[in-house]
């Protein structure tokens, strides 16, 4: 009967000391690391699946570039309609890199109802300064609505600015500014249009 004593004696003590342990706050005990993985959209992947898309069917696609005020038009083939957006598929989207450089805000834009995406960097010097995505929300998958990127490029005569925005399924445009140190600013326009239906 002692030995039946003691040993419950001795499995409350050890029962004790667990769920006082078990109270510690799990912050106390394990220290958050910077390993989280980052679910940034593959931005990337959106554009080079609508590039696929165009190859992938025979239509018409048309290139309209304003240039001084002067616009010309143009039907392209699918070549030169891949050498054109390959512009949209930089570097820095590289998810590596990309989760590293950038920081993601989103919200839900009740006017449109369309969900919004925003990235952008901190980084200072050349390349990728911000992308903004648009998601249709559907009822069973949300869908590309659009993707509008910035960049910038500073050599030592002039800054280049590209405001790049690509509608899914329809068209794509271009704006480059070209601010140099001496002279006038100018902007061309590129639009490239496979789908001008509304």
């Amino acid at each position: 009967m002692k030995r039946f004593v003691i040993g419950v004696l001795f499995f409350i003590q050890i029962s004790g000391c667990h769920s006082n342990q078990s109270q510690i706050p799990v912050t106390d005990v394990v220290k958050p690391t910077d390993t989280t993985k980052k679910n940034y959209l593959p931005v990337g992947d959106y554009l080079k699946s609508e590039i696929a898309n165009v190859d992938s069917f025979p239509r018409l696609i048309k290139k309209y570039q304003v240039v001084n005020g002067k616009t010309d038009s143009a039907i392209i083939t699918t070549p030169v309609f891949d050498q054109l957006a390959k512009v949209f598929l930089l570097a820095e989207l590289d998810s590596t890199h990309f989760e590293k450089n950038f920081e993601e805000n989103s919200f839900v834009d009740r006017s449109t109802g369309l969900i919004s995406f925003t990235y952008s960097t901190k980084d200072t010097g050349n390349g990728l300064k911000r992308v903004d995505v648009l998601l249709t929300p559907g009822d069973n998958a949300t869908k590309l609505n659009s993707i509008y990127m910035e960049s910038i490029a500073v050599n030592a005569d002039s800054t280049l600015i590209e405001k790049m925005n690509w509608k899914a399924g329809k068209n794509f445009k271009i704006i480059r500014i070209h601010q140099p140190k001496k002279g006038n600013e100018t902007t061309d326009q590129l639009l490239v249009d496979w789908d001008n239906r509304d």
